[in-house]
């Protein structure tokens, strides 16, 4: 029999077989949802959505924090036509804003990518980017590695997430657009048997 960790254990990435952008911050969910709001100028913030229908609004974001995690995640809620519209510059932004570490994580089993930004205090401390068929990109201003000693970018950016505490889980919402009125529970194929107390809160921030 296969054991779940529980998920205060869980650490890593659960799967790179996906298209993934997120904003991970290190600080409670408060502080994260307020902060991304002022620096969206949002006019929806709603907390603690957990189980509840939200409209989703022409920017939408999903926030959410595991119980026992000090990270907080941030992933924009795809909508058709799908946009993205944060990235690095959010991490700059809330890592100077909360003077703590802010990483955006992206991956695509579709175009072959995976990467990372990472700050500490608004300052570049380091990045990944790999691409198939092209070399590795990767500085670092916190440890002495190079590239070349890099000889899986994958492995690589899960062994980093797992040394900073941080837990990425397959997380979807299909088919989401603008006005329709859904459920955001976060949901995947090992988070739909989570329930309200997994979770120290999941909040909503919409720009219209």
């Amino acid at each position: 029999m296969v054991k779940i960790m529980s998920i205060e254990q869980r650490r890593g990435i659960e799967t790179i077989d996906r298209n993934q952008n997120l904003l991970l911050v290190r600080a409670p969910i408060e502080s994260v949802a307020e902060k991304l709001s002022r620096a969206r100028r949002a006019d929806v913030w709603e907390r603690d959505i957990y189980d509840r229908e939200i409209e989703i609004t022409a920017e939408s974001y999903i926030i959410f924090q595991f119980r026992g995690h000090p990270w907080t995640i941030v992933e924009q809620v795809k909508y058709q036509p799908y946009q993205l519209v944060f990235g690095e510059g959010d991490a700059i932004t809330l890592s100077n804003f909360l003077s703590t570490r802010a990483i955006y994580y992206k991956c695509s089993d579709t175009c072959g990518y995976i990467g990372y930004n990472c700050y500490d205090g608004g300052a570049f401390a380091e990045m990944l980017y790999f691409e198939a068929e092209m070399d590795l990109l990767f500085l670092s201003d916190f440890r002495e590695v190079k590239a070349e000693d890099i000889d899986s970018a994958f492995r690589f950016t899960y062994a980093f997430m797992e040394e900073q505490d941080i837990y990425i889980p397959y997380v979807y919402y299909e088919n989401v657009r603008a006005g329709d009125r859904i459920n955001l529970r976060p949901k995947g194929p090992t988070l739909d048997d989570l329930v309200r107390s997994d979770f120290e809160r999941v909040d909503y921030v919409g720009i219209s």
